[in-house]
């Protein structure tokens, strides 16, 4: 039974859904802090499925613009430029085409749109990274929403939803086409029917003021809710020429999509997670190197195929000359029997294999993510090599050990690359001939740290030849020593 994993990332939490024909086979929850990305950790350890990732975070920004149609290389760099000018602190961003303009010189109706604070992904995306995981992509509610107003009347329409660790979401849609939308958070103190009730007004004004919203046009509202919120609300809001009301039951949502969960109040996570396993969209957010090891297993699958239809192709053709060089009727008979049996094999060996909806450019780009992933790592001899230098200008340090490693969670420093996780190096050794004097060593191993921090490294002390911290031991200062031991930590990223 093929397995995925579906992650929702709210500002504070991460909820893990697993999922195998559409059914929910367990599910859990994960909290921003270290504990819990270190649970995440050995949970993705176990279950290194294909995973989408589904935000839905208040620091996604949209901007409508209109730009010249072009195309190729010009289209691209147009892009490029547009993405620098709005959304330069940030890898997670995309351009969408909503029309091409009818009259004048026919431009490009586009919004661009990102996540503007990759700190809130990083931590759990860097995970996935070490751990190897194919990640198909990285989406995002406002834009899971369309297809279900994709058949609603109305050229104007707001679509209202609660997620629950999340909050209101209010997607503005005009001709069906998403423009904008706004998450509010709820408070322990404020329920969904408030929710709806105070952020209405404000968001249409919003509208109005962005002038989203022809003058004299009248918005109409439909918000997605379970049954018992639906009554509540149908009594505190009342229509007028400036908004029309209605409502979608959850519930009945839910069993049109036909989602095997049982909806007990107004939260449409589920309904929304459903979108994205079902629908399977094209990647919002995520680029080639956050998705390049779902895109070796893409590759990996359609090699499998490409062999086992090699295979049946040649099997087919022997067993066909087999077959036609047979005298004699019982014997054909026979062999036509074998080749059957053989073709039934065959068969079974083809369902065995992987499902593939692999593209020969999706291909192409699996062959180029490996080559683009070469240039962000540090082979361990350019390491060695970066160190060695500097040991030259410190012969009193001698190195016992050295380990490498890498990590999902250490803090990127500025001017680093966010989305690529960190090279970790722990370098052990000693000082020698300092005849006792652990004012000279300290300042002899500061300078050690200083000349490697200046090869780009981030250098941290893990213990050194006297510990003055409040915590440390100072150790037997009595005693004559010629020989100080230490152990440092080098962080390595590619810088931006």
């Amino acid at each position: 039974m093929k397995q995925s994993l579906l992650l929702f990332l709210s500002a504070n939490r991460l909820h893990a859904q697993l999922m195998a024909s559409g059914r929910i086979l367990s599910q859990h929850e994960f909290n921003d802090n270290q504990g819990d990305r270190d649970r995440f950790s050995d949970f993705i350890k176990a279950n290194k499925h294909t995973t989408y990732l589904l935000t839905d975070l208040i620091e996604e920004d949209f901007r409508h613009e209109i730009v010249p149609h072009l195309s190729g290389k010009s289209h691209a760099a147009l892009l490029k430029r547009k993405f620098d000018q709005f959304y330069s602190g940030t890898p997670f961003h995309q351009a969408t085409l909503l029309r091409r303009q009818k009259t004048g010189r026919r431009d490009d109706d586009m919004i661009f749109s990102a996540l503007t604070n990759p700190a809130l992904i990083m931590p759990w995306l860097n995970i996935l990274l070490v751990q190897e995981v194919p990640l198909a992509g990285i989406y995002s509610v406002p834009q899971i929403s369309a297809p279900l107003v994709k058949n609603h009347p109305s050229k104007h329409l707001l679509l209202i939803s609660w997620e629950k660790f999340s909050g209101l979401r209010q997607t503005y849609f005009s001709e069906h086409r998403l423009q904008i939308s706004r998450l509010t958070p709820v408070n322990e103190n404020q329920n969904f029917n408030d929710a709806v009730l105070n952020e209405l007004a404000r968001t249409y004004q919003y509208l109005k003021s962005l002038s989203l919203l022809p003058a004299g046009q009248s918005l109409d509202v439909r918000i997605l809710c379970h049954a018992n919120d639906r009554e509540e609300l149908k009594h505190k809001l009342f229509g007028n020429e400036d908004m029309h009301y209605d409502f979608a039951d959850i519930e009945e949502v839910g069993k049109q999509l036909k989602i095997d969960y049982h909806f007990t109040d107004s939260d449409a996570s589920q309904i929304f997670l459903h979108q994205l396993a079902t629908a399977r969209p094209k990647s919002h957010y995520a680029d080639e190197e956050h998705t390049h090891f779902h895109a070796i297993l893409q590759l990996n699958s359609a090699l499998k195929w490409t062999a086992a239809m090699i295979f049946l192709v040649s099997l087919i053709f022997s067993l066909s000359v087999v077959v036609e060089s047979g005298g004699d009727a019982a014997q054909n008979e026979i062999q036509e029997q074998q080749a059957q049996r053989t073709l039934n094999e065959a068969d079974s060996i083809i369902r065995s294999l992987p499902a593939s909806e692999v593209a020969p450019m999706d291909m192409r780009s699996g062959v180029n993510i490996i080559n683009t992933l070469t240039q962000y790592r540090l082979d361990a001899e350019d390491i060695l090599l970066t160190i060695s230098d500097s040991l030259e200008s410190f012969p009193q340090i001698y190195i016992d050990d050295i380990e490498l490693d890498m990590s999902a969670t250490e803090p990127v420093a500025m001017n680093t690359r966010p989305d690529i996780p960190a090279q970790v190096i722990t370098i052990r050794g000693n000082l020698h001939g300092f005849d006792n004097n652990y004012r000279s060593a300290l300042k002899y191993l500061d300078r050690f740290q200083l000349d490697l921090s200046k090869q780009d490294y981030q250098v941290e002390a893990l213990s050194k030849p006297l510990d003055v911290s409040p915590s440390g031991s100072l150790g037997s200062l009595g005693i004559k020593k010629d020989t100080f031991d230490f152990s440092l930590k080098l962080v390595w990223r590619p810088a931006l």
